[in-house]
């Protein structure tokens, strides 16, 4: 399924409007399930489905991130695509089924310190002038924003490797599509740093938490939550990355104080 569609539009040009077409980013419904009983209904773009099933099911706590990464099974309903998980070496516990919307990744969820992840701990934090440099590279992999506008980017790396990175319509589900590329991709070391096109909120702070990630970095805000939840977790933050005055949370290696 292609994950841009070309729609027509009116183009408001000295005054008058001008017929034209322009590229949209598509929206589909996609359910994802496992043999464990979990299920939850998402709009996301349509592309990279097992990538985005694997790493929301490590992200979320589906998985507990032991053994081999779960097989996706694709399928379809009367609403839109399906993507079934099973043989995981382990699940966690099965919450209620919930739909959740591109903006809201923890919609319905109380802002309470998630269990801590393993799966993607021991990588080395990297230096800040690294991540300005990775950050500011993504958007050479941004293909689909270039085309519409209307996409986010989660990039994982590790120090002195390619970046891994996904675009969606909506910002968790970018995240949870690079965690399972990654899974995919068969990386011999863990990521160390999780890179956000947009902003971070407690819903993506909470995935960086059961994943187990040491470091993030954002081109834009992070919210309070975020920042407590990261400090909890002794995770390195660094907002308004690209700025030429970012604002740094967590224990940084090359500061005096925990900020």
């Amino acid at each position: 399924m292609n994950p841009t569609e070309r729609r027509p539009i009116l183009r408001l040009h000295e005054g008058t409007f001008i017929p034209a077409v322009d590229e949209f980013a598509e929206e589909i419904h996609v359910t994802l399930t496992s043999e464990a009983g979990h299920r939850v209904s998402v709009l996301a773009s349509p592309q990279d489905l097992d990538a985005f099933a694997i790493g929301h099911a490590l992200s979320e706590g589906w998985w507990d991130g032991l053994g081999k990464a779960p097989t996706a099974i694709h399928g379809s309903d009367e609403v839109g695509q399906t993507v079934h998980l099973e043989g995981a070496s382990g699940w966690g516990p099965v919450k209620e089924s919930r739909f959740i919307l591109p903006s809201c990744g923890g919609c319905g969820e109380q802002l309470s310190a998630p269990p801590p992840g393993h799966r993607f701990r021991g990588g080395s934090p990297v230096l800040p002038s690294i991540i300005v440099e990775r950050l500011l590279s993504m958007k050479e992999h941004q293909d689909m924003f270039r085309a519409t506008g209307g996409v986010h980017a989660a990039a994982l790396f590790a120090a002195d490797a390619d970046l891994v990175l996904k675009e969606d319509i909506g910002r968790h589900t970018a995240l949870d599509k690079a965690v399972g590329a990654w899974l995919q991709a068969g990386q011999e070391q863990p990521p160390t740093t999780l890179l956000l096109s947009g902003r971070c909120g407690w819903d993506l702070m909470a995935k960086v938490v059961r994943l187990g990630l040491p470091q993030v970095a954002c081109v834009g805000a992070m919210s309070n939550q975020a920042a407590m939840l990261a400090r909890d977790h002794g995770i390195l933050v660094m907002g308004f990355a690209t700025k030429t005055d970012p604002q740094f949370v967590g224990p940084w290696s090359d500061v005096a104080t925990k900020a």
